[in-house]
């Protein structure tokens, strides 16, 4: 049998997964067992459970993500005249039925009030950080069930998975992201008008 806790590396690029097991091989050197004990160990990043995923096993993972669960980070941005910087925040996984709109909120405010004010590439940051997070995140558990089970067993997973549902919080983020352009559009007609 495979003595799972030499195989602990680094397996995702950017170190996000420093103590995971690598993902599970497609040769047939491992025994049911094995892939077993494997799929029976917590997902950790650095010594401590991804956000989200306390309490669950790689296999409650998968089976979660078939019902809807997703890891996902949100964008942040902020401009400094001349410069402008956008970030992700933390991974975070969302169980399936749990919404991801209150995460959206602060983010997207954050970068509504400090990321426009850098030419050109703050105004273009922020309409893709506003997008973005208005969409519910970055959606990479494509990426991270590959890193962890392999393309193969990721795909076999990803296209029987139920998509997710917007929640409440994530609706009305969209309305207020959408009023603002309305109303600047109203605001404009408005004073065109008062002049004529």
């Amino acid at each position: 049998m495979c003595n799972l806790a030499s195989l602990m590396k680094t397996c995702f690029k950017g170190d996000l997964f420093m103590n995971s097991p690598p993902p599970i091989p497609t040769e047939s050197n491992w025994s049911q067992d094995d892939v077993n004990a494997y799929l029976n160990q917590p997902m950790l990043d650095n010594g401590r459970p991804v956000a989200g995923t306390e309490g669950m096993t790689i296999q409650q993972i998968e089976d979660d993500i078939l019902r809807g669960g997703r890891f996902r980070v949100f964008l942040w941005n902020f401009s400094i005249i001349v410069m402008s910087f956008q970030r992700s925040t933390g991974l975070r996984y969302y169980r399936a039925g749990e919404g991801c709109g209150a995460s959206a909120w602060p983010w997207t405010v954050l970068s509504m009030l400090i990321g426009w004010w850098g030419i050109p590439w703050g105004v273009i940051y922020t309409i893709g950080t506003l997008y973005t997070n208005c969409m519910g995140g970055k959606d990479i558990t494509a990426d991270i069930l590959s890193a962890i089970v392999g393309p193969q067993r990721m795909s076999s997973i990803m296209t029987r998975a139920i998509k997710p549902q917007a929640d409440i919080a994530l609706w009305l983020l969209r309305i207020l992201v959408l009023s603002i352009p309305a109303s600047i559009a109203v605001a404009i007609f408005a004073a065109s008008s008062s002049r004529n």
